[in-house]
């Protein structure tokens, strides 16, 4: 399912003046798996299916000194998003096979980095950069048990600013 789809499917049109209550489903993660005929992050492919979750965190970088009459002092030295993805393993989901392919489980440098778009489907508001696709767990589960998997979307650099609108 491409972004498109998922919010025609949500039934609800993005508006920035929307106010009130977002729940964990009302975040929409796209990623760009191929890069033709993916060119706009409407066109994207969204991770959800069999997705228990897709939490992001802004982890920020700090440095700690301390000043002669002011003591100490913390700046903030950076931030990166990391949105943790774990799920039940389903076959033919397009994000899946992609995350979970030879190529991206045992892959290095650029060829683990992917586009990706990550908004709220109430306002259309979030962003949009490049990450590293780490696949940490392509199998996991007792006997009689879906197989689970887990990974971890990490940007590189600051991502945009990015709102949602019908191309």
């Amino acid at each position: 399912m491409t972004v498109k789809e998922a919010l025609t499917a949500a039934g609800i049109t993005p508006n920035p003046e929307y106010t009130g209550v977002e729940t964990a489903d009302d975040f929409i993660l796209g990623i760009q798996t191929e890069a033709t005929g993916q060119e706009t992050p409407d066109k994207y492919i969204v991770v959800q299916e069999h997705v228990t979750e897709h939490s992001a965190a802004v982890n920020a970088s700090s440095s700690d000194s301390a000043y002669i009459r002011t003591g100490p002092v913390t700046t903030k030295t950076g931030a990166q998003r990391q949105i943790t993805i774990n799920g039940e393993r389903f076959a033919g989901d397009p994000f899946q096979d992609f995350a979970l392919s030879h190529k991206i489980k045992f892959g290095t440098g650029q060829d683990v980095v992917v586009k990706y778009v990550y908004f709220s489907l109430r306002t259309g508001k979030g962003q949009q950069g490049a990450a590293a696709l780490i696949v940490s767990a392509d199998a996991s589960g007792a006997a009689n048990n879906p197989a689970g998997f887990s990974a971890s979307l990490n940007a590189i650099g600051k991502p945009a600013e990015y709102t949602y609108s019908e191309s």
